[in-house]
C-alpha cells in the first residue's frame, strides 16, 4: 500500500477521523445515559411548575434571579428547578445516585439551596391573598415538592453555599460525602450546593474544603408544617392581608403605609423594573412614583437574606393561627421586628402629608421626615459640602456654583454634595402657607429654617443669578467689579480648553468676564443699605427680586415668624383669609357687598396660584355644597368671571390674561406673576424663587397685597 506524504491530505485524514472519534464518544454517553435512565428512572415532583411560572413567583427571594434572568433561559418553559429539587433530595435521601441526579433536570435549575433555612419566606407569600393566583399555584407546588425532601426534616443539619470551581466539591465526594451541586450560570465556573453535616463536627469535611459554606439548622418539623399551610390555604383559600397589618408594620418600623403593604404582602416585586414600579403603584398598595423608588432602595438594602428573613419571621409555627383573627397583625409585628434588626427605624412620617410634598413639590420623604422632626430625622445620600466654588461648566459653555466635597476618598459617581438651599426653601414655604397651623408633620420646619438659615450666612455660598447677566464690556466688568478676583474651576473635557472665564469679586456681587455672568453672596447682604446698593445694577433687578426671599427680612424669614407667633389658631390655615386677615376680609365684604366667606374667596382667588376647589375646600372647611353657594354669590358681584379652562382645577377666575404654565406648575392669572416673582420660560420650566409656584411673603400680606392692587385698578 502506497504511503500518504501530502501535508494537506494527512491533516484532512486526522481530522476525519478526530470527528470520527468524537461521534463515538458521544455515542457511548447517550447510550450509557439511556441504560442508566432505564435503570433507574429520574425522580419527579408530585406537582409541577414550568421554571416561566415559579421564578416570576420568587422574585428577590432567589437573588440571582434579576441579574440572570435573559441569560439563563436554555428552556425556561420546562420544570428544572422542581426536578432539579426533588433529585438533589433523592441524592441526599441516598435513593438514587449523583449520575441520576445530574441527568435528571430538563434544563439547567435555578439555586434552589439559598431557600434552605428560610423556606418559610415562600410559605408566607403562597399563602397570601394579594400573590396571583398563577404565582400561588406555583409556589404551593414549589412547598409541596420540599416537604418530601430529607432537609424538612426537624434537626437535620446541613451546609450551604458556593464554590469557586468544583474541584473541592468532586473531592468531598470521592471522600464519601453526598454532595448535590450545579452550576451557577450554565457553563461557569462556580458552583452552588449542599451537603449533609457530619455527625461529629471535628471530622466534618465540608467548612474543610469549601470556607465560605454556611451551616443551616432546620429546627422545626417543616414536612408536617409546609403539608399543613398547602392544606389550609386549598381549603380556607388565600389569607386576607387586613389595612391593620400595614398600619402595624408601618408603626413599628416607620416606612410610609404602601411600603408597609407591599412587605407584608410578601415584599412584592417584579424583575423588570417598569413592572416593578407599575406593580407597586396599583391596589392595595397605591404608593406613588417617589415611594415606589423608595420601597426599591430598601429592598436592595435587604439583600437576599435580608428579604428572606422578613418574610419567614411571618409565619408561626403552626400556619393555622394566620387564619384566626389577630394572626396576620402578629405576623406583621415579626416581621417589623427583624426589619429593625437590620435596618433600623425610621422616624413616623405623615402619609398624607407625605405624598401632598411629592405631588406639590415633587419632594420625596425624606423631606417629609425632615419637616415633621428637623434635618436630622432623615438622610438621603447627600454629602455636606466642604465649601463651595465657581466652575467652568462642562465644554466651557458658562459658569456654575459648585459644592466642594470633603477631603477624603473619592466618592462615588452621581453622589449629591451639599445642601439643596431651594429644596429647603420650597418645603418651608409649603409647610407654613398650605399645612394647617400646628400640624405635627411640619413640626420640625423651625429647625429646619436655622439650618438654611447656617448655609445661607457661609461667606462661600454664591446664588446664581440664571436670567441677570451685566451687560457691559470685560474692562468694564473689571472696573465696576474688580479687583477682587475669585478663582474659577477649569473643564478639561473639551480638546481646545474651555473659553478663559474671569470672575469678578465686589463681595456681594460676583461677576464673571466675559459674558456678565452674575452670582450674588447672600452673607454680605444682611445690611439694608448694602442690599440697596446692589439693587441698583439694574440688570440684575429682576433676579435679585427673584432671590430676595431667600434672604435675611425677605419673605421667608417673614413667614417664620408669623409661624411662630401668628393670629391663626391651632387646625387653621393661612390660606384662610378668615383666619390670616379677618379686617380685610370685613372690608373686601363691605366694597363687594357680600358676606364673609364669599369675600374670603374672592381674596384666595385673586391672591393665590392653586386655589383649586379641592384647595379653596380644604382650607376653608368647606362642604362641596356650601362652595357652590360661595361661588355664586360671588359671582354675581362681577368682580370674578366662571369658565372652563384646562387643568386649572377651579371654575372662577379674575378677569384678564391667562398664562398656562406647563406641569408641575398649575396654570393661573398672568396678573400673578409678578406678586409670585415667575418668569415663564420657552420649556416646561419657571423662573421662580422656590423652583415651584409658591408664595413669595406671608398670605395675609400676600392677599393685602392682591386687594390692594384691585383698589388700584378700580380707582
Amino acid at each position: 500500500m502506497p504511503q500518504v506524504t501530502d501535508p494537506v491530505l494527512i491533516e484532512a485524514v486526522v481530522a476525519v477521523a478526530g470527528r470520527a472519534g468524537r461521534v463515538e464518544e458521544r455515542r457511548r454517553a447517550l447510550h450509557r445515559r439511556v441504560s442508566l435512565l432505564a435503570e433507574a428512572a429520574p425522580v419527579v415532583p408530585r406537582r409541577s411548575a414550568r421554571d416561566t411560572e415559579l421564578l416570576p413567583a420568587l422574585f428577590g427571594l432567589i437573588t440571582d434571579d434579576e441579574a440572570d434572568a435573559h441569560r439563563r433561559t436554555a428552556d425556561p418553559a420546562l420544570p428544572a428547578t422542581l426536578e432539579a429539587l426533588t433529585a438533589d433530595g433523592a441524592c441526599l435521601a441516598g435513593t438514587i445516585v449523583e449520575e441520576v441526579r445530574r441527568l435528571s433536570p430538563s434544563a439547567p435549575p435555578r439555586d434552589w439551596s439559598q431557600l434552605l433555612g428560610s423556606i418559610d419566606a415562600v410559605a408566607w407569600r403562597a399563602a397570601v391573598a394579594p400573590t396571583p393566583d398563577a404565582d400561588r399555584a406555583a409556589l404551593l407546588a414549589l412547598l409541596d415538592t420540599w416537604a418530601d425532601q430529607p432537609f424538612a426534616r426537624a434537626g437535620s443539619r446541613w451546609w450551604v453555599g458556593h464554590a469557586t470551581g468544583s474541584a473541592a466539591l468532586e473531592g468531598l465526594r470521592a471522600g464519601g460525602t453526598i454532595v448535590v451541586s450545579a452550576p451557577v450560570r450554565p457553563g461557569g465556573a462556580g458552583c452552588w450546593f449542599v451537603a449533609p453535616a457530619a455527625e461529629d463536627p471535628g471530622r466534618d469535611p465540608v467548612p474543610t474544603a469549601v470556607a465560605q459554606a454556611r451551616p443551616v439548622l432546620v429546627r422545626r418539623d417543616d414536612a408536617a408544617r409546609l403539608r399543613a399551610l398547602v392544606a389550609a390555604v386549598e381549603e380556607h383559600g388565600p389569607v386576607p392581608v387586613p389595612e391593620s397589618a400595614a398600619a402595624r408594620f408601618a408603626e413599628l418600623t416607620g416606612v410610609r403605609r404602601a411600603v408597609a403593604r407591599l412587605v407584608v404582602a410578601g415584599l412584592v416585586g417584579r424583575a423588570h423594573r417598569n413592572e416593578d414600579r407599575a406593580l407597586a403603584g396599583k391596589a392595595p398598595y397605591r404608593a406613588t412614583e417617589m415611594t415606589a423608588v423608595a420601597y426599591e432602595e430598601l429592598r436592595a438594602r435587604l439583600g437576599g437574606a435580608g428579604r428572606r428573613a422578613v418574610l419567614a419571621a411571618a409565619l408561626p409555627e403552626d400556619p393555622a393561627e394566620l387564619w384566626r383573627p389577630g394572626g396576620v397583625d402578629a405576623a406583621a409585628e415579626r416581621m417589623a421586628g427583624v426589619w429593625r434588626e437590620l435596618l433600623g427605624t425610621l422616624p413616623t412620617v405623615h402619609d398624607e402629608a407625605a405624598d401632598a410634598l411629592e405631588t406639590d413639590l415633587g419632594l420625596g420623604e425624606v423631606w417629609a421626615r425632615r419637616l415633621a422632626g428637623g434635618c436630622t430625622a432623615a438622610a438621603d445620600t447627600t454629602v455636606e459640602a466642604a465649601g463651595w466654588e465657581l466652575a467652568a461648566t462642562p465644554y466651557g459653555i458658562g459658569v456654575e456654583v459648585r459644592a466642594v466635597p470633603p477631603a477624603g476618598p473619592e466618592l462615588p459617581y452621581r453622589t449629591p454634595v451639599g445642601l439643596d438651599v431651594v429644596a429647603i426653601a420650597s418645603a418651608l414655604v409649603w409647610a407654613w402657607t398650605d399645612r394647617p397651623v400646628g400640624d405635627p408633620a411640619v413640626a420640625g420646619a423651625m429647625e429646619m429654617y436655622e439650618r438654611l438659615r447656617a448655609e445661607l450666612a457661609r461667606p462661600e455660598l454664591l446664588l446664581a443669578l440664571p436670567g441677570g447677566r451685566v451687560q457691559d464690556t470685560s474692562v468694564r466688568i473689571a472696573e465696576r467689579f474688580g479687583p477682587g478676583l475669585l478663582p474659577v474651576a477649569m473643564d478639561d473635557r473639551k480638546e481646545e480648553g474651555p473659553v478663559p472665564v474671569t470672575a469678578y469679586d465686589s463681595g456681594p456681587l460676583v461677576v464673571c468676564a466675559p459674558g456678565g455672568a452674575s452670582f450674588l453672596r447672600p452673607a454680605a447682604v444682611t445690611d439694608p443699605e448694602v442690599w440697596r446698593r446692589v439693587r441698583e445694577v439694574t440688570d440684575l433687578a429682576e433676579e435679585l427680586d427673584r432671590v430676595a426671599p431667600l434672604l435675611v427680612g425677605g419673605g421667608l424669614e417673614r413667614m417664620m415668624l408669623r409661624a411662630r407667633s401668628g393670629p391663626v389658631p391651632a387646625g387653621g390655615y393661612e390660606a384662610d383669609p378668615r383666619q390670616s386677615c379677618p379686617e380685610l376680609v370685613t372690608r373686601v365684604a363691605a366694597e363687594l357687598r357680600v358676606g364673609a366667606d364669599a369675600a374670603a374667596l374672592y381674596l384666595q382667588v385673586a391672591a393665590l396660584a392653586s386655589p383649586t376647589d379641592r384647595n379653596v375646600r380644604r382650607w376653608n372647611g368647606w362642604t362641596a355644597k356650601r362652595h357652590k353657594e360661595v361661588r355664586a354669590e360671588l359671582l354675581a358681584t362681577g368682580a370674578v368671571m366662571e369658565a372652563k379652562r384646562a387643568r386649572a382645577g377651579r371654575t372662577v377666575f379674575l378677569p384678564g390674561e391667562w398664562t398656562a404654565l406647563k406641569a408641575p406648575n398649575l396654570p393661573l392669572e398672568t396678573v400673578k406673576l409678578a406678586s409670585h416673582q415667575v418668569r415663564p420660560l420657552w420649556s416646561n420650566a419657571v423662573r421662580a424663587p422656590f423652583g415651584r409656584v409658591l408664595p413669595t411673603a406671608p398670605l395675609h400680606e400676600m392677599f393685602a397685597q392682591a386687594w390692594q392692587r384691585r383698589s388700584a385698578n378700580c380707582s
